[in-house]
Formats: structure tokens, C-alpha cells, sequence
């Protein structure tokens, strides 16, 4: 590994191809965040030879004057030559400024011709081409097996090729090269009458005056050591960027293995957008990190830094003495896994379905790596469906109780141990986790008891997520036993059945009590579950704070769930905090049956 500054010229002159493999990143580039920069640093230096130049040759400013312009780092290795002998370089790092220089100059050139610069602009695009090879760009990306072609780089280069300044081509390859087409011409139009002059500057900038850090490897040598450090003006890498590259570094390493085809099977699905998405509150990873993270959780059983997950995997990989095709597939088939449960469409009520359905409307993604290990311990689906009940019971509970989710990770871990331990296979995995969720004494952890279910539901407010899941699960337990988890009609909407905006003529308040100490208990029973309901659609405004007989009959009239047949078969004309309050009785029933402790 020799690093050393190299220039434009260096770079790109000769025959040669940098050849992109098809696992690198996507063109991530932008004109806010590279691209307007990066012609700001070259207009710069091009205006200061202009300056440096009065009344002398440019070349002579070219070397008195202007600093060189560092564009940050490239990696390559050698790869052999083509068969006409053009030498072949393996991209490891560095595309994205590798393919933006290219586009610059030559967008650049194609600037300078408008303007009649015959001379600079075929100077410039020397450096975009092989006189003579079978790949006549110097850069050649790997035609994936989606077909994208790294997303139209060749088009875009045939069309500078042509001279055409506003191609029509989709992409943001090719608005990068018609954005540096447009902010050219316009600096050159504006250079007083010598575009001559600017042009030459121009050309000697981007040839002369700007500089990498090109490190060119030899075959033996290892690229992911590096790779991670060496993102200077680009994208950061997340986590998954520097596992990427460690595994292709290890399959590349693997005489069992092709590089190209173990990216394919194993590390081409993770590029999809849906992995890329940043997700999270505050601080947002991309899911593929925090599926990494829960992975390699389920696996050790031991916390995993968000700064530490490709280190942490790294170890886990190069300790695990497993085949790396072997623990690739595992990682695979949890990841379809978890993509699945995390993208289930609405009706999907199997018991599992429906405890992830649960399970993400509390946003409860922290137990994670347990579920993973449940999924991959030999246990049967009976002892696998209690597991999976067990901990909706725990969630759910801690939610109508009010109880903080921080201790979720821990709890997690601990889990896992229990499930790790030597488990009596007559009592199942799930006897397992019952005993380690009953041992817990604290607040930070404690699975509530009937006794406390019963009290926060009649007392508590619960937000919005909570009240429509604990109602669902009610309506759901009322429709007739051989319905299993029956689908609930989608849209439903959570209904006052006494409003918040309630007057007192519609509303009059109990006479046997002082008149301030009756307002205080409504205005606390009214957001309690007793006085809650759920409807088909909402109710117009004007009823929905209406005498509760007017109430009533809108109910009756357009709602069918089993919920409100029963609320307005035992409710009569009137509904009282009294009524409230027998009717959050009856649900906290429910709710200590749905979801049973021990």
C-alpha cells in the first residue's frame, strides 16, 4: 500500500478501467451537500489563476500560483487487465468522488465546446476515455442483476460524449452532470469577453489543481482495514457499509466462495430502501444497523453499542468458528423474519401475527433479540405461542399499569439467559420465561398483578396507541370463541361516549355531591377506558357532544361492533360516572383475561 496526492492527470491518464463492483452504494451525491461545494472550490481556484494570470500565460500561473485543492481519499486494488491490456483497478472506496469527477470534467468539456474551446475540452476528455479499449470510460460499473447498470452512468457519458448539455435521462447521475453543465457555462458567459481565458483556467484546474489520495493495493493486501476511515467529503458509512465490506473482504478471502455470487445470496436484499430507511426517535439508524444490533443480541446475549455493532459482529463472526456461508444464512432467514413481522399487513391475526401487530403499536422494538431467539430454540408451536403470550401479557400489562418501557433491554438479555440455561424440556421454554418474569420485584421490571390491572384501568389515561389496543383486544374477545382472532374492520375510531366538550345542560352533574368536587371526578372519569368505545367512523361533532340520548340513537344506528351492542343493551337513557365506572370494572376483567399473569 503506497498512499500518495495524486492529480487529475495522474489519475485518469492512460489506458485504464476502475471497475465498480456491483455491491458498492448506490450514487448517494447531491447538489446541496457535494456538488455546489465542490464547483464552489474549483470556480475559486479557477478565478484565482485568471487573477494570477494578467497578462501572462496560464500555465505559468498554473505553476506559481494556487493552492492545490485535496478532494479526499480513493482505494483500489489491482485487478488484473482487459484483453486489449487496458490495466483493471477494483474500486473499494472512493466511487462516489471517483464517479463525480468524472461527471465534472466531463460536463466540463462539454461547457467549454458550446463556447467554441475546441482545445481545453478535448484535453478534458481525454481523461473520461480509452482511445483504445474494450471499456472506453475510465470507469466501468458492474451491470447488477436488477439491471440498473449503476443508474445510467454510461447514458450519461454518450450523451457528453455527444455534446448534449440537457439529455434527457433519469437519475441523479445525469442532474449532477447538467448541473455542473449549467453552473459552467453560466461562470464562463460571465467572464467578461475571454472565455478563452477562463476556459483554459478551467480545464488546468480540474486537470492540475485537484488532488486525491489514490492507495493502490495489491492483491494480497486487506481493503476493509481501511475502508471504514476513509469517507472525507461522502455519505457516512452506517455499521452495515463496513459489515458489507468486511464480508466481501472475507468471501473474496474464501477459496469456497465467489465474491460476486455470496453478495448476490446473502448482501444484495439489504440495499433495498426499505433496510436504508433511517428509523428510531432522536437518534435515527438505518434498519439495517438496528437489525444488525438485535441480531448479534440474540446471539451473544450481551448489549451491543450503537457505535460497536460492526466491530462487535466482526468478533462474533471471526470467533464463532462457523463457516462465514453458514452464518450468513442464519442472518438471512432472521432477517426475512423480521422484515415480515415488521411489515405485516392489517388481518394478519394468527396468534404470532397478532402479538406483532401488538407489539409494534407499542413500539416495543427493544425485545427483538429475544424474539429472534425464540424463533431459532428447538421448541414446539404450542411452547412458542405461550412464549410469545407470556411477553404480550408483560408489555400490555406495563402499559395499562404505566410503567416505564428503559428497562426493556435488560429484561431482554435476561430472557435470553433464562432460555439459554438448561431448560427442563418437560416444563417447555415458556415455563422458563414465566418464572423469570415472576421473580422480578421492581417497578423497572415488575409484571403487574391482577390487582394492580384492575386499579390503573379504572384510574388511568392511557394515550391514544394504548386505548386503541386494549379496546380492539376487548372487541375481539366478545365475538364468539370459534372466530380464533377474528379481523376487526379497519379505520376504527376512539369515542368519548361522555364528551370532554360536555355542557351541563346535556350533561348535568350528580346533585348529590358539592358541585367543584363533581366536576373534578368527571373531568378524571371521562378519559378513563369505562367511557371509552370504539366506532366504524367518526361521530359528527354536533352529536358527538350531544345529550346522551341523541348519542345513543347514532350509535345504534350506524355501528355494528359487538363492543357497543353490549354497551347499549345494559345502558338505559342515562350514562353516569356510575356507569362509567361498572363498565371500566367489566373491561378490566376482560383485560386480566386477555392477558393472564403467571
Amino acid at each position: 500500500m503506497e498512499p500518495r496526492n495524486y492529480r487529475l492527470t495522474e489519475l485518469f491518464d492512460g489506458n485504464l478501467v476502475y471497475v465498480v463492483p456491483n455491491y458498492q452504494r448506490l450514487y448517494v451525491w447531491s447538489r446541496d451537500e457535494q456538488w455546489e461545494p465542490l464547483w464552489s472550490d474549483v470556480r475559486d481556484i479557477a478565478e484565482g489563476l485568471i487573477q494570477s494570470a494578467r497578462g501572462s500565460d496560464i500555465s505559468d500561473a498554473v505553476a506559481n500560483d494556487a493552492d492545490a485543492h485535496f478532494l479526499g481519499a480513493v482505494v483500489f486494488k489491482t485487478s488484473g487487465s482487459t484483453p486489449d491490456l487496458a490495466t483493471k483497478f477494483r474500486v473499494i472506496d472512493g466511487q462516489q468522488r471517483l464517479t463525480t469527477l468524472q461527471i465534472l470534467v466531463a460536463a466540463a468539456a462539454t461547457a467549454l465546446e458550446v463556447f467554441g474551446l475546441e482545445t481545453p475540452a478535448t484535453s478534458l476528455r481525454r481523461f473520461t476515455e480509452n482511445a483504445s479499449s474494450s471499456q472506453s470510460f475510465k470507469i466501468h460499473y458492474q451491470r447488477h442483476r436488477r439491471g440498473h447498470d449503476y443508474e445510467r452512468f454510461p447514458d450519461v457519458m454518450r450523451a457528453a460524449r455527444s455534446g448534449d448539455d440537457n439529455p434527457s435521462i433519469d437519475g441523479p447521475m445525469a442532474d449532477c452532470y447538467r448541473y455542473f453543465v449549467a453552473v459552467i457555462r453560466e461562470w464562463l458567459d460571465g467572464q467578461g469577453g475571454q472565455p478563452d481565458v477562463a476556459g483554459a483556467a478551467l480545464a488546468s484546474t480540474l486537470a492540475l489543481k485537484l488532488r486525491v489520495v489514490a492507495i493502490y493495493l495489491d492483491p494480497h493486501e486487506k481493503e476493509h482495514a481501511i475502508f471504514e476511515s476513509l469517507n472525507a467529503r461522502g455519505e457516512p458509512l452506517t455499521e452495515w457499509d463496513k459489515i458489507k465490506n468486511y464480508l466481501l473482504y472475507r468471501a473474496d478471502e474464501d477459496r469456497s466462495l465467489i465474491q460476486d455470487e455470496f453478495f448476490e445470496q446473502y448482501l444484495d436484499g439489504f440495499d433495498d430502501p426499505w433496510w436504508r430507511q433511517l428509523v428510531g426517535r432522536g437518534v435515527q439508524r438505518s434498519r439495517v444497523d438496528v437489525f444488525v444490533d438485535y441480531w448479534l443480541e440474540s446471539q451473544t446475549g450481551k448489549p451491543v453499542s450503537v457505535r460497536r455493532v460492526f466491530r462487535e459482529f466482526q468478533k462474533h463472526v471471526d470467533g464463532s468458528g462457523d463457516r462465514l456461508d453458514v452464518t450468513m444464512k442464519q442472518l438471512l432467514q432472521d432477517a426475512r423474519y423480521y422484515k415480515e413481522s415488521e411489515t405485516l399487513e392489517a388481518g394478519a391475526q394468527t396468534n404470532e401475527g397478532l402479538f406483532h401487530a401488538r407489539r409494534m403499536d407499542m413500539g416495543a422494538g427493544a425485545v427483538w433479540p429475544l424474539l429472534l431467539k425464540i424463533k431459532n430454540l428447538d421448541m414446539g408451536r404450542q411452547d412458542e405461542d405461550a412464549c410469545f403470550a407470556l411477553l404480550e401479557s408483560y408489555l400490555v400489562r406495563r402499559l395499562i399499569a404505566g410503567y416505564q418501557a428503559r428497562s426493556y433491554d435488560q429484561v431482554t438479555l435476561e430472557l435470553i439467559a433464562a432460555l439459554s440455561d438448561d431448560v427442563n424440556p418437560t416444563d417447555g421454554f415458556s415455563e422458563a420465561m414465566r418464572k423469570r418474569l415472576l421473580s422480578y420485584s421492581e417497578n423497572a421490571n415488575l409484571w403487574p398483578t391482577d390487582e394492580v390491572v384492575r386499579r390503573e384501568a379504572l384510574a388511568r389515561h392511557l394515550p391514544l396507541y394504548a386505548r386503541q389496543l386494549v379496546l380492539a383486544a376487548i372487541e375481539s374477545s366478545l365475538i364468539h370463541p370459534m372466530a380464533g382472532n377474528p379481523d376487526l374492520p379497519s379505520g376504527l375510531h376512539v369515542e368519548h361516549l361522555m364528551p370532554r366538550g360536555w355542557e351541563e345542560e346535556a350533561w348535568p352533574l350528580p346533585s348529590s355531591i358539592d358541585r367543584e368536587e363533581a366536576t373534578a371526578k368527571r373531568e378524571q372519569a371521562i378519559p378513563t377506558l369505562g367511557n371509552l368505545t370504539l366506532l366504524n367512523g367518526r361521530l359528527n361533532s354536533s352529536i358527538s357532544n350531544s345529550a346522551w340520548r341523541t348519542k345513543r340513537k347514532a350509535i345504534e344506528k350506524s355501528d355494528n361492533l359487538f363492543l357497543n351492542r353490549r354497551l347499549l343493551q345494559d345502558v338505559g337513557d342515562q350514562w353516569t360516572e356510575a356507569g362509567i365506572e361498572r363498565r371500566g370494572h367489566w373491561m378490566s376483567e376482560v383485560i386480566i383475561k386477555t392477558w393472564s399473569h403467571g
